[in-house]
């Protein structure tokens, strides 16, 4: 039975930046769609009402989720990641194409993204996984955490959806951090990213392995550590080629037009200058809402999900950007404060996870919009149109609200 006296202890300063979230998300949604839907169907608030009724399943998810006992998550996490495995597996073989990848299920009139879904039970398998083993020893406990989260970023990698396979790495290091789990384990992590990276300039990776050499001659590694560590640098740096090749000609396109979009200014260039070129010319308070250029215009193509931030800083301006940067700055620092008061292990992981992934997703998508990362088709939480991501980041903060309403024993 619902117990509405609980809400009294719920943190408010998430409802107001969620809230103040999904009023922008629909007023940028409605700019960004309303003459094209014209055009096409007479109806402009056609994605207005659908990220509505994604609205109303999100809120639902949210309402169960918060007064849900959270704890009731750690026993469903072995079920909760066989679904996960089970759903990514099945959308490679019988999923919808579009737009190059192969990432939904279409349900009649209906499609959702498994992918998207699978971020917070990744987050619920790995705070179950900490919890059961809070010190990560010995290599069956590094291998199997390895295979945990390997087996879902190969099998979303593979749709392709390397933005989202990403996910899954931020998320295991934020919460790895938080555990205080061996340092070992996030080097591990850390630096083959860092000689992936580093590997297309050839000199500057080679005095990196040297660097890493010295620190673990001076820190007296074990054999086992230079093995692990240096070893998969190493090999890693050396198979950068080779994962190059495997990349799809347009995510390499991607990678190529974001060190030099002039490359291709009217192919794979286009989203990242006009995106660019919105954002410059709203100034510091925009140029109004529904009088925005490139929005209006329609020169940017899927402005209403992934680069929908372009349009907020086109109409709203410098100032509008930094409203939604503080607002995810509210979030984020919540997640990781509810972390910290949390009652015990489990739901300070929870928080960890939800936070790590709001920030990563809120940082690659933002990035994206201005140029200073490549497109990875990460949609912005909360604010891009997408009803699987909208109900998967209210459900997440349902469980934020389940474990804050809980940080205390106390009998309503």
């Amino acid at each position: 039975m619902i117990n509405l006296r609980m809400l009294k202890f719920s943190d408010f300063w998430l409802w107001s930046a969620l809230a103040a979230l999904l009023i922008i998300s629909l007023l940028a949604i409605f700019s960004t769609t309303f003459g094209a839907q014209v055009k096409i169907n007479g109806d402009a608030l056609l994605f207005v009402k659908r990220q509505l009724m994604a609205l109303l399943v999100g809120g639902i998810a949210l309402v169960l989720l918060a007064y849900l006992d959270y704890h009731h998550l750690k026993k469903a996490a072995p079920v909760l990641y066989i679904i996960m495995i089970l759903m990514l597996a099945a959308v490679i073989f019988a999923g919808v194409k579009g737009l190059g990848a192969q990432r939904w299920f279409q349900l009649g009139p209906l499609s959702f993204q498994p992918s998207e879904f699978a971020k917070i039970i990744m987050v619920v398998a790995l705070a179950t996984f900490f919890t059961e083993r809070p010190k990560i020893e010995g290599k069956l406990d590094t291998a199997s955490l390895l295979f945990m989260v390997g087996l879902p970023f190969l099998l979303i990698f593979k749709q392709p959806d390397l933005g989202t396979a990403l996910v899954f790495l931020v998320i295991l290091i934020g919460m790895l951090a938080y555990s205080w789990a061996d340092p070992r384990l996030l080097i591990l992590l850390v630096t083959p990213l860092i000689s992936i990276l580093l590997r297309p300039m050839l000199a500057v990776w080679i005095v990196y392995l040297l660097a890493l050499a010295l620190t673990l001659f001076l820190t007296r590694a074990t054999f086992w550590d230079w093995l692990l560590i240096f070893g998969l640098n190493l090999v890693v740096g050396i198979a950068v080629p080779f994962i190059w090749h495997m990349l799809k000609p347009y995510q390499q396109q991607r990678i190529i037009t974001f060190l030099d979009p002039s490359v291709d200014p009217y192919g794979a260039g286009y989203h990242s200058l006009q995106s660019i070129i919105a954002i410059g010319s709203g100034g510091f308070f925009g140029k109004g809402f529904l009088h925005g250029t490139q929005t209006q215009l329609q020169f940017i193509p899927e402005q209403h999900s992934d680069f929908i931030f372009s349009a907020i800083g086109e109409e709203f301006g410098l100032l509008g950007a930094l409203v939604v940067l503080s607002l995810f700055f509210v979030i984020v620092w919540r997640a990781f404060t509810i972390a910290a008061e949390a009652e015990e292990i489990f739901g300070g992981l929870l928080a960890a996870g939800v936070g790590s992934m709001t920030a990563f997703h809120a940082f690659a998508n933002i990035g994206m919009t201005v140029g200073m990362l490549p497109v990875v088709g990460v949609p912005l939480p909360f604010v891009s149109y997408g009803g699987t991501s909208l109900v998967m980041n209210m459900a997440a903060v349902g469980i934020l609200q389940s474990i804050y309403m809980r940080r205390k024993k106390i009998l309503f």
